[in-house]
């Protein structure tokens, strides 16, 4: 599944930037027995209703035009919501300033998972300030194994 996820990214990524959308993750599996594609999108004003039912329109024009393999797919459009996986470089650059949870395959300062607010990022670095200690950790995305905002829920 992951290469033909990999593969609705690259038809879809760019159609859906040009119309305002960040396309952050797509999920080819099975849903009671249906053949379902999940896409998740996002845009800097955040995503509404008629968003989704937008994108969901570019995307049926795309895969009609280009592979009628998708025909036989239920098409789900979704926001990410509050707690959106970061994956991507531009993902963290966006969330810069924003408290996010980084899951680590390998120890750092004795710790696995680090939760803080996002100081700043590069192509090769994210720098946090962990919510458990008063100084920046410096982490490769090479060893984050996963990541999303983390926003404090106050009610």
């Amino acid at each position: 599944m992951v290469q033909e996820e990999q593969k609705i990214m690259s038809l879809l990524s760019e159609p859906l930037k040009i119309a305002g959308f960040d396309l952050i993750e797509v999920k080819v599996g099975m849903l009671n027995a249906q053949k379902t594609i999940q896409l998740y999108i996002d845009s800097p004003n955040g995503i509404q209703i008629d968003d989704c039912v937008n994108v969901n329109q570019i995307t049926k024009n795309i895969f009609g035009k280009t592979n009628q393999y998708y025909k036989d797919y239920v098409l789900e459009v979704s926001s990410p919501g509050i707690f959106r996986k970061l994956k991507t470089p531009d993902h963290f650059k966006s969330s810069t300033g924003k408290r996010i949870k980084v899951h680590l395959q390998k120890k750092i300062e004795g710790l696995m998972t680090v939760t803080g607010d996002l100081q700043k990022c590069d192509e090769e670095t994210i720098c946090i300030l962990p919510d458990t200690n008063g100084s920046d950790m410096i982490i490769p995305y090479s060893i984050i194994s996963r990541a999303n905002l983390e926003p404090l829920l106050k009610f």
